[in-house]
């Protein structure tokens, strides 16, 4: 195991500057999971880690280790990629043993690493088969497999359940987040998937175009999000943001509602004002400071989606599954003043 330090990364390629100076560094045993949108760099960050691009500027430590011009193999990394990368003509048990095998490996403890990991994985009655006799997430167990015998110092996860359905997505993220609690060694995991990323990391790095706009604990980036754009990205449904002005004493929003709450000295003038769906709670109709008018309802089970327009905003409330609304009804809503966020309305950064 080994920590993984990221001092002033940078990455271009020809003119195009990819990443802008990334600062990150990770814990030996953590889970980090880099989470942001497409384009924002994350896979690259994650290539230069395991060794295959080469640094513009800056430096990757592992274990304490300047690893710039050091060769991949030599890194102590072991990759998961997205597309499995098996060899086709090979067994499971020749394709979990070909690395070591390269190293010069004896047979023996080969044979002992194999069978180790066929046991974590539930591989054992595999071990004989080829790629295309195997489901999508056998494939990928057998891809973890690989990476298990070497014994790395750092696992580096590249988007690997992207190409899986729903339901084995959901039963792989939980066989990889027992791998971890087992092996307890360093990984590294990017994704697109924000619910992916809330349910699989200890460390959450969210990027956006080339930049890291905050780490933290999953919970901690959640319920504090340092930027309008983390707001807007981390959680299902997203944050809603409408344009406010602090006046004195009272948070006034669009369409005049208006809430009393303790500003902080930073909030002054216009502002954007940011609120969970299940924070914009239920009240009693003849007492709500908000009556949203419902434009569409999604029912999803033990809890329901009430989507509806104010003051040129989409608003999105959360609502127990069993309360009966429909659209082209009114919802009376009330804003909890202790879940509003408050954020600079030309940069985006948080002030409260």
């Amino acid at each position: 195991m080994a920590d993984v330090e990221i001092r002033d990364v940078r990455k271009s390629f020809g003119e195009v500057d990819v990443l802008h100076g990334i600062d990150v560094q990770i814990p030996n045993g953590r889970f980090a999971v880099i989470v942001g949108p497409s384009g924002c760099g994350k896979s690259t960050l994650l290539r230069l880690i395991a060794g295959l691009e080469g640094l513009t500027g800056g430096d990757i430590l592992i274990a304490g280790r300047v690893v710039n011009d050091i060769e991949p193999k030599d890194r102590d990394i072991a990759m998961v990629f997205q597309n499995y990368a098996l060899y086709p003509h090979m067994t499971v048990r020749q394709n979990m043993s070909f690395g070591l095998e390269l190293r010069g490996m004896g047979r023996e403890d080969i044979a002992a690493r194999v069978q180790r990991a066929a046991g974590i994985l539930q591989l054992g009655d595999l071990l004989e088969r080829k790629p295309r006799q195997l489901s999508g997430g056998q494939r990928q167990r057998v891809a973890m497999g690989r990476a298990i015998v070497r014994d790395p110092a750092v696992f580096l996860f590249d988007e690997p359940l992207s190409n899986l359905d729903a339901k084995l997505r959901v039963q792989m993220r939980l066989e990889i987040k027992k791998l971890h609690q087992e092996l307890r060694a360093t990984s590294v995991y990017v994704t697109h998937d924000q619910v992916e990323a809330m349910t699989m990391g200890d460390v959450l790095i969210v990027m956006n175009k080339g930049r890291v706009e905050q780490i933290g604990a999953p919970m901690e980036i959640y319920h504090r999000p340092a930027s309008t754009f983390v707001a807007g990205f981390i959680g299902s449904p997203p944050m809603n943001m409408l344009p406010a002005t602090a006046r004195d004493r009272e948070l006034v929003l669009e369409g005049d509602i208006r809430l009393p709450m303790t500003l902080p000295p930073a909030a002054a003038g216009p502002l954007t004002a940011g609120i969970r769906p299940e924070h914009l709670e239920l009240a009693e109709a003849g007492a709500a400071p908000l009556l949203l008018p419902v434009a569409m309802v999604e029912p999803q089970g033990a809890e329901t989606l009430v989507h509806g327009e104010l003051a040129g905003c989409m608003l999105t409330a959360r609502v127990p599954g069993t309360y009966t609304v429909a659209a082209g009804d009114r919802l009376p809503l009330r804003f909890a003043a202790e879940h509003v966020h408050l954020f600079a309305a030309d940069e985006g950064q948080r002030l409260n």
